[in-house]
């Protein structure tokens, strides 16, 4: 389905790179204890960027519907947010790390809250500060 806002279209999960860097064990668990359908996902959202597919948005459900063995999905692209500056540096950070895929964050789940608000809500809202002041 496509309009001038967005487009959702079918994509294997290996053909995602996540822009998210780390994974909350909290919030893992609770996807794992509460997803069981995997047909009803709820909406996956990505940019195309630099002739790839990032996902911005449902990592933790893209974790563990890989961990699962789903293979194909149904994601959404908002077209005004390939352009989003965040999502591009946080982007062309996951291809610095040599991200291919979401199972690339499978050595980068942390066990603490405190820590994921830390190193990655931290990170971004950092980043964002940076954007609105014009320093990046």
């Amino acid at each position: 389905m496509e309009n001038d806002k967005y487009v959702r279209f079918n994509i294997f999960i290996k053909d995602i790179i996540p822009q998210q860097h780390y994974l909350s064990l909290s919030k893992l668990n609770k996807i794992i204890n509460t997803f069981d359908d995997y047909k009803d996902h709820g909406d996956i959202f990505v940019i195309k960027y630099k002739d790839k597919i990032f996902s911005v948005d449902g990592h933790h459900r893209l974790f563990h519907m890989s961990n699962q063995g789903v293979r194909e999905l149904e994601v959404v692209n908002e077209i005004a947010d390939n352009d989003n500056k965040l999502y591009q540096i946080l982007a062309d950070q996951s291809l610095e790390m040599d991200f291919k895929d979401i199972r690339d964050l499978a050595d980068r789940i942390l066990e603490s809250d405190e820590e994921y608000k830390e190193k990655w809500v931290g990170k971004c809202q950092g980043l964002l500060k940076d954007i609105r002041e014009g320093l990046i």
